[in-house]
């Protein structure tokens, strides 16, 4: 018999009684009879003493009371109106507790978290008299019917998602994943009162985890009504208590669906596992701060009781043949959701990895040994031969920049993540080196272009078993503050304008079936491609040899380009370094290459230094320095020898985006600064608007971004100038595949400006033009020149542009100096060309008429023939 001290014992089993209710339904025959309910007697007898439950209740109540170490697990003030939800470590609660309520905890997990929760409704009270001065009032403190649920946090061992089995059913686990779809909220009733129509006899029936089963027949004996109505009444109030009495009682439901994160143990060829989470046994003023805490895309902790339901009634039917199948699917009634964009809300925590002691000194001297940039790209896919500056840029998306905001708006966030394309010839290792980023990034998910829908990358709606639409993540919001790999980005069979939005405002917008959301889609896109006519073409800008919009390839902070060039010693080299990847035992070390080729073999850097637009190169050279090439290429062989684990790197990269926020010196403001004004000065002179600059303001905040990911290589908290000339190493190399043409010149009209083909098309629509206006298709070279003049038309020889229009069958030419404009390239202009320029014509001869009228007009006029110019002016309207 437990001692209640001065308390009066009645008091906490009234206590009890009056919330016994909300935390066992089913027992509808425990209550406190309150004015306005209209059932009989007999659904109010108090909670028996003897009741195992409600002696486990009084003997948490006695460890709040007196054991310090329960009472320190108690993080609120329960004397508090708004006191609903509590919450305890799981790990402390079990420390405190002995061996019976471990066992307990293990085997019977829900009654324990009920009858912690009227544990702490009793312990409430008792505070509230405590509080109480009045000793003649202590008695008359009112009851407080308050439900208060127990939460617990902290839970473990976290569980994959593959070891929920048939073993774990009605067990508290906790699991780690991703959420991948939300449902519509929906009422779900727990309670209900059903009112006999032959004796009006009222009827409680709780519906254990919403299963509603209504009751078959009239529970008075004398009566045995088979006709019984739901309680539709509305609520009533007793103003002295403010008790409000609800027939039915309600809870909100949401349904979600968690999908283990690509992290996990998935092995290769197998479908990652799901679960469905039913976040139920919520009250309303509860759930709304629960419904908060999950969208699509976030990565969370469910603890809850794993439960097995009917798949049939799971779809929402309840027939006969319904209850007949033997399929039953799981899915965790959920006690906790801890999400980690919450927790860390502003910082930028990749994932969830923990670091031990162990994983910390590892860093710690990686750090010390220096060159870390260096280690990290060539411990990236080390399979590959070289190809060192594309891992270069690669390691950098992985790393990402500072998310900042500005400091008038708050929310008003810049873009801290950096998009990367490799384009080149099939067969240089693309795909290898997408795998590579995914396998090291902490968050990443890789999907085929060939087998994607826009819906799969963005987002979809898709309708439930009841028929309510559900919002379900795609792959750009998966990898919300990670990486998305996208193979043969090329033959994406989708609209590119909706990757538009999350690639700059790192956000997808949907407005479906009635809902309007917004998901997170902070994420790097990392996306490899091969050259629509199976070879890159370096007379095409690369728009023309992925048939690309600009708008999408501006959002790409670096662009490389890969070309399968022949080499007798690399060549060589290369052929050395595979077959000592495929032969057994212990790997050769690989050879220092001793002539000049860079690590791309698409690029030459002995012609870099001729290049008169790139004099990074020149500056590097005289004062010193060693470019980020040349260094990687000559530390390749010691650092490729001690190659850092994938695993551990994938450590690092979380760690250096979990804590390192670099901000950028003024010494490397001026770095950027200076390169960005030289890339503009370099595109001054063209008088042609379509052959624009390709460097803008978005490039260079891809500077920046770059220039904070190179400092978070080396842990460092301040971008330094070393930094920055790396970032601008790399920016260059890419502006030397992008804009480099096939005979070796600079060429900084080729990202968004016209290519030769779109010239040709430009010049022979403005031939044809003019050749309706003057009447003539013969045009002199001269006429011709005029008319490239007049439209700002920009190449290097007119001649050679005259001979690839007479190649491309655009002129004939019909003696010396003098050219015809074909007629059957009038039929390659678009219609709307035609109409423009039929009506050019005609408005000419228009106004060439109404000129002869007015000039003949005045000429009768003044010699006094009125009837003429009359009868002049009414033809010439009717000939117009």
């Amino acid at each position: 018999m437990h001692q209640y001290d001065s308390y009066n014992r009645s008091s906490l089993v009234d206590t009890a009684t009056s919330v016994w209710n909300q935390y066992y339904p089913e027992d509808h025959n425990i209550g406190i009879r309150q004015p306005g309910e209209t059932r009989s007697m007999q659904y109010y007898n108090p909670i028996s003493d003897t009741d195992g439950r409600f002696q486990a209740a009084m003997t948490f109540l006695n460890c709040f009371r007196h054991g310090q170490q329960w009472a320190s697990l108690l993080q609120c003030d329960l004397t508090q109106t708004n006191v609903t939800v509590v919450w305890l470590h799981y790990s402390e609660l079990i420390r405190t507790g002995t061996e019976d309520f471990e066992r307990a905890v293990t085997e019977n997990i829900e009654d324990v978290l009920l009858c912690l929760g009227i544990a702490l409704c009793m312990r409430r009270h008792e505070l509230r008299v405590e509080e109480e001065e009045d000793i003649t009032r202590k008695r008359s403190v009112p009851l407080d019917r308050t439900k208060i649920t127990v939460r617990l946090h902290g839970v473990t061992p976290v569980l994959p998602i593959a070891a929920l089995k048939a073993d774990v059913v009605n067990q508290f686990v906790s699991v780690v994943g991703t959420v991948v779809r939300v449902s519509a909220i929906k009422p779900l009733v727990t309670r209900c009162d059903f009112v006999c129509a032959k004796c009006n006899e009222a009827t409680s029936r709780a519906f254990p985890d919403g299963k509603f089963t209504p009751p078959q027949s009239c529970e008075n004996a004398p009566c045995r009504g088979r006709t019984l109505l739901p309680n539709r009444s509305e609520w009533e109030t007793n103003k002295e208590t403010a008790y409000i009495y609800l027939p039915v009682h309600t809870i909100i439901c949401l349904s979600s669906r968690l999908q283990e994160m690509e992290t996990t143990d998935v092995g290769p060829g197998r479908m990652p596992r799901m679960v469905t989470l039913r976040l139920d046994e919520i009250e309303v003023e509860l759930y709304e701060d629960l419904v908060d805490s999950c969208i699509p895309g976030n990565v969370v902790t469910i603890s809850g009781i794993v439960k097995s339901i009917n798949s049939e009634i799971h779809e929402g039917r309840y027939g006969k043949r319904a209850q007949a199948n033997s399929l039953y699917i799981l899915y965790i009634s959920a006690n906790s959701v801890e999400n980690s964009a919450k927790v860390d809300k502003d910082k930028d925590k990749a994932s969830d990895i923990n670091f031990t002691k162990k994983d910390l000194e590892q860093i710690s001297n990686i750090i010390n040994q220096g060159n870390v940039f260096d280690h990290l790209v060539h411990s990236l896919c080390p399979g590959i031969y070289r190809n060192d500056i594309v891992k270069a840029g690669l390691v950098l998306a992985l790393l990402g920049g500072t998310r900042n905001s500005d400091d008038k708006d708050t929310t008003c966030l810049r873009r801290a993540d950096s998009h990367v394309l490799v384009v080149g010839d099939p067969g240089l290792g693309k795909s290898q080196l997408l795998r590579a980023v995914s396998m090291v990034a902490p968050r990443a998910v890789y999907v085929g272009g060939n087998t994607t829908t826009t819906t799969g990358l963005t987002v979809t709606m898709v309708k439930d078993g009841s028929g309510d639409y559900a919002l379900e993540a795609g792959a750009l919001v998966l990898a919300d503050q990670g990486v998305c790999c996208i193979d043969e980005f090329d033959k994406m069979g989708i609209d590119y304008q909706a990757l538009l939005e999350a690639m700059e405002q790192q956000s997808i917008s949907i407005a479906k079936a009635g809902i309007v959301c917004n998901l997170n889609a902070r994420t790097s896109v990392v996306a490899a491609a091969n050259p629509s006519g199976g070879h890159y073409d370096r007379s095409r800008s690369v728009g023309e040899n992925l048939k690309m919009k600009a708008a999408l390839l501006s959002r790409f902070d670096l662009v490389f380009i890969l070309l399968d060039r022949p080499d007798e010693e690399r060549d060589r080299l290369l052929s050395e370094h595979v077959m000592n990847s495929h032969a057994r035992g212990k790997r050769r070390p690989r050879k220092r290459m001793r002539d000049n080729n860079a690590s791309m073999p698409s690029q030459t850097p002995s012609r870099y230094v001729d290049e008169p637009a790139v004099s990074g190169y020149e500056e590097a050279a005289t004062s010193g320095r060693r470019m980020l090439s040349h260094r990687l290429r000559q530390n390749a062989s010691e650092l490729s020898a001690n190659a850092i684990p994938l695993y551990f790197v994938r450590k690092f990269i979380a760690y250096a985006r979990r804590y390192v926020h670099p901000r950028l010196s003024s010494q490397a403001a001026a770095v950027l600064q200076k390169k960005y004004l030289e890339l503009r000065s370099a595109g001054e002179g063209r008088q042609n608007p379509m052959d624009g600059i390709p460097i803008t303001t978005r490039q260079l905040e891809s500077l920046i971004r770059l220039s904070q990911a190179r400092a978070r290589a080396e842990l460092a908290e301040t971008v330094s100038a070393e930094h920055a000339q790396d970032v601008v190493d790399i920016m260059q190399e890419c502006l030397l595949d992008t804009y480099v043409t096939e005979d070796g010149n600079l060429d900084f009209g080729r990202s968004g400006g016209m290519s030769l083909a779109k010239k040709v098309k430009a010049y022979v629509a403005r031939l044809m033009k003019a050749a309706a206006r003057r009447n003539t298709s013969l045009f002199s070279m001269t006429d011709l020149l005029e008319v490239a003049d007049s439209m700002g038309l920009q190449v290097d020889d007119f001649r050679d542009f005259v001979e690839i229009l007479r190649n491309e069958c655009y002129l004939l030419k019909k003696g010396p100096g003098q050219f015809k404009v074909q007629v059957s390239s009038y039929n390659m202009i678009s219609p709307m060309t035609k109409f423009k320029l039929r009506r050019a014509t005609l408005l000419d001869v228009k106004l060439l008429t109404t000129s002869l009228s007015l000039l003949v007009h005045d000429f009768l006029w003044s010699l006094g023939r009125k009837e003429v110019v009359t009868s002049l002016l009414f033809y010439g309207d009717k000939r117009e």
